[in-house]
């Protein structure tokens, strides 16, 4: 089925972000015909200027309409609300204002959700690449092969693309599931405030074992923006680089992929097995940045980062992704093939984050004194300025 997806901009009191974003869709290449919706959520009257600024805004590529919204929603209702909208329209693309696009967004957009229409096993598109895993913003890249998606159980915030079909399984779980705090879901997620759907969604795809799409090339970008749920400091960790000339996608269906991630950013063990002839034999959980909570394992078998007691098989830490040390079996002594009741607790937190740092974000380290001055002190200067 070819779809042709309103386009719905999500905005509340940002007026510089949503400036940003809106000069971002004036440059849309092979784009023709589509709606453009700018939703406002309500905080009358210190808000009047974003609907000045989304009722002067003229949309170069068929008709628009600002929505101001009678009271105000919130986050996750306002954006439930814009999902909605494919009730009425067939498809929507979501952008949060303090997005900005690639030219080719709407192009990658329609084909996608062409490519994916019959997969009951995909509940969205995003257009976002995602650099970082979302629970403790640590390095996040998948494997290569030859397409140019891969497959997240985890939504996209960050643009993102569904059927009416998508938002009505999602809409009819949650109608019966409005309490997910019972549900095996980390804990840091569920920790997130009220305000989010987001965790609404990762519940949904968990419990029905669906999957996101994303893309290796991200088509929109992050500026991360002091908002309702960020109200730190201005940070670039959330940039992405952004496809600026055309091309034909590479897609693959979820059954033929290697790239398939769970909702921690950990590739599901199916995939490994695919590549280990040794590891085929065990019953494993994948654990690598080490923050799975253990309680919840169902499987005997373990490989993480944690500290351990005992381990059938020792990995290096030194390929990048940390998968590959896994799948590429290069033996060291930093991820362990172990009994679940063999892993250890934690006793030294910054040692295991030092270990981490060292890992993710230095390539070349002289001598801990040298480290700590040169990184970890201006990764502590930054997360303080942040949280100020």
């Amino acid at each position: 089925m070819k779809y042709s997806p309103v386009i719905v901009v999500a905005a509340f009191n940002r007026a510089k972000s949503l400036k940003r974003l809106l000069s971002s869709l004036s440059k849309a290449k092979k784009i023709k015909n589509v709606k453009l919706i700018i939703s406002i959520d309500n905080n009358e009257p210190y808000n009047n200027d974003i609907r000045e600024i989304a009722n002067q805004y003229e949309w170069p590529f068929g008709e628009k309409e600002v929505i101001f919204q009678a009271k105000r929603l919130g986050l996750r209702k306002h954006i439930l609300q814009c999902g909605d909208l494919t009730k009425e329209y067939g498809s929507v693309i979501i952008l949060e204002d303090d997005l900005y696009v690639s030219p080719y967004f709407y192009d990658y957009a329609i084909q996608a959700l062409s490519f994916y229409d019959e997969d009951e096993k995909i509940s969205g598109i995003s257009l976002y690449g995602q650099p970082i895993e979302d629970i403790h913003d640590k390095p996040f890249a998948p494997l290569y092969d030859d397409s140019d998606v891969f497959f997240l159980q985890f939504p996209s915030s960050w643009g993102q693309a569904w059927t009416e079909k998508h938002w009505q399984f999602f809409r009819e779980w949650l109608e019966v599931n409005p309490d997910i705090s019972s549900l095996p879901i980390h804990k840091h997620i569920l920790s997130w405030p009220e305000s989010s759907w987001k965790k609404y969604f990762i519940a949904y795809m968990q419990a029905t074992n669906k999957f996101f799409v994303f893309p290796r090339f991200s088509i929109t970008t992050n500026f991360n923006d002091p908002g309702t749920h960020n109200v730190r400091l201005i940070d670039f960790n959330r940039q992405t680089q952004l496809q600026i000339s055309e091309c034909k996608y590479r897609f693959k269906n979820l059954f033929d992929s290697y790239c398939h991630y769970d909702s921690h950013f950990e590739l599901f063990p199916e995939t490994i097995k695919r590549f280990s002839n040794y590891l085929k034999t065990y019953e494993f959980e994948v654990d690598l940045y080490g923050t799975k909570d253990l309680s919840q394992f169902n499987k005997p078998y373990v490989i993480t980062s944690r500290p351990v007691k005992s381990y059938l098989s020792g990995y290096a830490r030194a390929l990048k992704p940390h998968d590959m040390n896994v799948i590429l079996e290069l033996e060291g002594k930093e991820l362990f093939l172990c009994r679940k009741e063999d892993v250890l607790p934690i006793k030294n937190k910054p040692l295991k984050e030092l270990s981490d740092y060292k890992y993710f974000y230095s390539s070349i380290i002289i001598g801990k004194k040298a480290f700590l001055y040169e990184h970890l002190s201006k990764y502590k200067l930054f997360s303080f300025l942040n949280n100020y």
